[in-house]
């Protein structure tokens, strides 16, 4: 079979898993609560060689990482040297740093996660520090990849550490996902 046709029945088999509701796992081993969604984990920073070796377990092929390299040089925040423990464990490690000044959400980092997902050949695990802006990229990735509105990926995403949307607090009211009138 030919590159491109595994790439598109890949494509195509993480899309219909693309709409599964997250679920919350009990791994203790990960900044904040670990989520599953299809083929994707969604989460905050691995603490551990023990969460290393959990995602090689769970069949993780490929780890995206959102935090910027001045947050990886903060030792107490990151305490492990994840590149390293990926090599180790024969995981393919893509760093797209994401936030702040430096490295500002962007389009291209939408893309390089949508290109990582076509090609992982298992599990991706994708995550930051706390596992928000994770969630904030999935929801960008199913807007952007997937075809799914907006409505509907947020809601999606409120289910794996997204987090209110900011005019949500100002108008005392969900924004997305809600057939409420404000």
């Amino acid at each position: 079979m030919s590159r491109l046709v595994i790439s598109f029945l890949l494509c195509f088999a993480y899309s219909a898993q693309a709409k599964v509701e997250p679920q919350a796992l009990q791994w203790k081993e990960f900044r904040g609560i670990t989520y599953q969604t299809g083929d994707l984990y969604i989460a905050g920073q691995p603490l551990s060689q023990a969460a290393m070796d959990r995602l090689k377990t769970a069949g993780v092929t490929d780890i995206v990482n959102l935090r910027t390299p001045e947050e990886m040089a903060d030792r107490k925040s990151t305490p492990i040297e994840e590149e390293k423990l990926s090599a180790s464990l024969n995981i393919a490690y893509h760093h797209l740093p994401s936030g702040g000044e430096k490295h500002p959400y962007s389009d291209d980092t939408v893309a390089a996660f949508a290109e990582v997902l076509d090609l992982a050949e298992g599990p991706v695990f994708l995550h930051c520090n706390s596992g928000r802006r994770a969630a904030h990229l999935w929801v960008a990735y199913l807007v952007r990849h997937q075809g799914m509105s907006l409505s509907d990926a947020v809601t999606l995403g409120k289910s794996a550490n997204f987090g209110a949307v900011p005019l949500e607090g100002y108008l005392a009211a969900p924004v997305y996902g809600s057939n409420q009138p404000m």
